[in-house]
């Protein structure tokens, strides 16, 4: 199960904990919804979801259910049905804090952020008195004392530091890290974040770049590196706020040109988009992933295009979905659409040009690797692809030229030496042109460069 997932189940169990009334129910109702939940917790999420619509008409007057069918809805991207069961959840049981909260955390997936902190103050007061005063009115060590007894109120003052940061406003959530203890002063978290960043996939990678870029005083490079973590992952609009901070604390001129450069070829020059269209272009990419289903992650990709034309990374993975289809004029009408709506975006120049590639059109991909370059000059594998282009016309010199300037770069900046590249040019050189082509290793970017 992915992060996501597990997280998502965590917090269900910690809403469970301290919802009142809900280890109350009949034990034929908690024996179905356990089955459901198993299901969700084994990644059958189809499977779960029309578990949970029949338990909810199994069940009709039990607001548990609903809650959990809300809770599986939400996590796949059916956001407006999520909305109907957390609704009907609580006009149930009004009192019941589990519908409440992921009421509220699915207010944060749509961007009605000032609505989901109201929701997380009502969640609070189902807490016994004593906490919730000090989780609301208390000092700075009243609060980090009972967020760190209470894991409910912890998974509250989380989100309201992630919506605080979503908001923009990164000097009150750094604040309100602290107040929560959530970070400890004087304590340094990017090294830390340096050192997790080479066991890439780690669940833990995002858990402590987010603590350094809260930390006081935020170290620039953590930052930044926060904001290209979470490029990668699809979180576009908390991702522009890290860069720009990075970006604004910089002291370097030449650290803050790469900054500026990384948000207008990878962030839509910090051009806002809805944050709905952003989580359903996230699910829409895990749905095809993850699970396969192709028609599934077409409908929410094609809503947000519907929301946001100008948006261009669900034009990128509707093209990974044609492509995987066999569906070569879809996927290049896909990726030219992308390029439409973001002329800058690095990652739609450089996918039009792999898959023309790919089809062998060598004439039509090079006016599209050299734009892809100038976006983004470190890109080793376009320039690779770029040189196999140039051998393909019989631009020789241009071949050899651009080969050599992507090895050097290679074993300079990442150590990697493509001994079969390093082979087909020595080769060419000592006997002239071969009946293959070269080859194009295609090496991983660096982070803030992947995933889509």
């Amino acid at each position: 199960m992915t992060r996501a997932a597990r997280a998502l189940v965590a917090l269900l169990l910690v809403v469970a904990s301290a919802a009142p009334g809900v280890m109350a129910e009949p034990d034929e109702v908690a024996a179905q919804v356990e089955r459901v939940t198993q299901a969700y917790r084994d990644g059958r999420f189809q499977d779960a979801l029309v578990s949970a619509r029949d338990l909810v008409k199994q069940f009709p007057d039990e607001p548990a259910p609903r809650t959990l069918y809300g809770s599986i809805a939400e996590y796949i991207g059916e956001f407006d049905e999520a909305l109907v069961a957390y609704a009907q959840a609580r006009a149930l049981s009004p009192d019941r804090a589990g519908a409440q909260y992921r009421m509220g955390s699915l207010l944060v997936r749509l961007g009605a952020y000032d609505q989901a902190l109201t929701h997380l103050d009502f969640f609070v007061t189902s807490f016994p008195w004593d906490a919730r005063w000090k989780f609301l009115n208390g000092d700075a060590e009243q609060k980090a004392e009972v967020v760190k007894a209470e894991p409910g109120l912890e998974a509250i003052a989380q989100l309201k530091v992630d919506i605080v940061m979503e908001k923009g406003d990164l000097a009150q959530a750094r604040t309100l890290a602290h107040e929560y203890g959530l970070v400890a002063a004087g304590r340094n978290y990017c090294t830390d974040a340096r050192q997790r960043a080479s066991r890439r996939g780690s669940d833990e990678l995002f858990k402590a770049f987010r603590l350094a870029a809260l930390a006081t005083p935020p170290d620039p490079d953590c930052v930044w590196w926060y904001g290209q973590w979470l490029t990668d992952e699809g979180y576009v609009r908390l991702a522009q706020h890290m860069v720009s901070e990075g970006t604004r604390l910089t002291t370097s001129p030449v650290n803050r040109a790469s900054g500026e450069r990384y948000l207008k070829v990878r962030l839509m020059g910090g051009r806002s988009i809805s944050k709905r269209a952003e989580q359903l272009a996230i699910i829409g990419r895990q749905r095809y992933l993850r699970e396969r289903d192709a028609d599934g992650a077409t409908h929410l990709l094609e809503e947000a295009i519907r929301l946001e034309p100008g948006f261009p990374r669900p034009y990128l993975h509707l093209a990974r979905i044609a492509w995987d289809r066999g569906e070569r004029t879809s996927a290049l009408d896909w990726l030219t659409r992308a390029i439409q709506a973001d002329p800058e975006h690095w990652r739609a120049h450089r996918n039009l040009a792999q898959a023309l590639v790919s089809l062998g059109r060598y004439a039509d991909a090079e006016p599209r690797l050299r734009r892809t370059l100038e976006l983004f000059g470190d890109d080793t594998g376009a320039q690779l692809m770029l040189a196999r282009v140039l051998y393909s016309q019989g631009k020789y010199e241009e071949y050899v030229k651009e080969t050599r300037l992507a090895l050097q770069f290679a074993e300079t900046w990442s150590r990697q030496r493509f001994p079969e590249v390093r082979e087909f040019l020595t080769n060419y050189e000592a006997a002239g042109t071969a009946s293959t082509l070269p080859p194009t290793p295609d090496p991983r970017v660096l982070m803030g460069w992947n995933q889509d």
